[in-house]
């Protein structure tokens, strides 16, 4: 079970890579419509197909071409095919999503496949792709536990719409449960509560058994196992996630700048001092910090 989780995880995380499922369903209609035809196609077959203007379509061709899903072909270079690396994507992805009879029903039906399909996959592969970020987030966090509205911030979508997605895995009966949801008081909420007594509390996800265990087994583990750089990050800021390291550095850069105005204000004789180290801190964790995600 490990593994197949793990292959999921993986095989989506390398998909998004190429298209943005967020962001561009419109990639993935042409990819998979042309997966489902067995000759080259025009801009204007493409966009007769699936029902969109021209330009968008070309647009959306262009950007699959730099990405190496697609290519030209034909005597004028006016037909598109998938590469040979489109071609494998979509074949793994179909194999990890469990259409298994998709290419016999695409014969059938091609003229359908696009807009239907690139919707139900979606539906699928963008909670599979937020899953991954959760469990990185909450693998390489000091407790292994943090609150769903610093969770909703690293993945950028909304609380609501996050723990829906985490649901079918913090239910105690599924198979695959990865996430323990708890309730507890953060320090802001015991703040709270002391001032205007009330009792509230704040929602965190903590990873289980088998929740640390995939995260063990993805490739990030690896890559922050294998990097001394990002394993001195991560120890430092408690996380993984670029978005929030860089908005705790943002933080820390902020109070610095505003302790190396106060100086240069109140000690104008220590303001070369106060700019140099200021500027050494912002030059040292910038170049830290490209070397660790590079």
């Amino acid at each position: 079970m490990l593994n197949e989780i793990q292959l999921k995880l993986e095989k989506i995380r390398e998909f998004d890579s190429l298209i943005d499922f967020a962001r561009s369903s419109l990639q993935l209609d042409i990819v998979l419509y042309l997966a489902s035809t067995n000759t080259p196609q025009s801009a204007a077959d493409i966009a007769k197909a699936l029902g969109q203007r021209k330009k968008p379509i070309l647009d959306a061709l262009r950007k699959l071409e730099i990405k190496g899903l697609v290519k030209r072909t034909g005597t004028r270079e006016d037909l598109y095919e998938l590469t040979e690396l489109g071609r494998n994507t979509i074949d793994d992805l179909m194999i990890v999503l469990g259409f298994g009879d998709m290419k016999q029903m695409l014969r059938n039906v091609h003229r359908r496949y696009g807009k239907i399909q690139a919707r139900d996959m979606i539906r699928i592969v963008v909670p599979v792709n937020y899953l991954h970020d959760v469990l990185v987030a909450l693998g390489t966090s000091r407790t292994h536990e943090l609150p769903l509205s610093t969770l909703s911030q690293i993945v950028g979508i909304s609380e609501q719409r996050l723990s829906m997605y985490l649901e079918p895995y913090v239910n105690p009966r599924s198979e695959v449960r990865l996430f323990k949801k708890i309730r507890k008081e953060t320090w802001k909420t015991k703040i709270k509560n002391i001032l205007f007594g009330t009792r509230h509390t704040e929602v965190f996800y903590r990873l289980t058994n088998l929740g640390q265990e995939t995260f063990y087994r993805l490739t990030t583990y690896t890559k922050i196992k294998n990097n001394t750089l990002l394993r001195y990050l991560v120890r430092m800021f408690g996380n993984y996630s670029p978005k929030y390291v860089i908005r705790k550095l943002s933080t820390i850069s902020i109070l610095l700048a505003a302790i190396a105005l106060s100086v240069v204000i109140l000690f104008p004789e220590l303001s070369a001092i106060a700019l140099s180290i200021w500027s050494s801190y912002q030059m040292i964790i910038g170049v830290l910090f490209l070397l660790a995600y590079k």
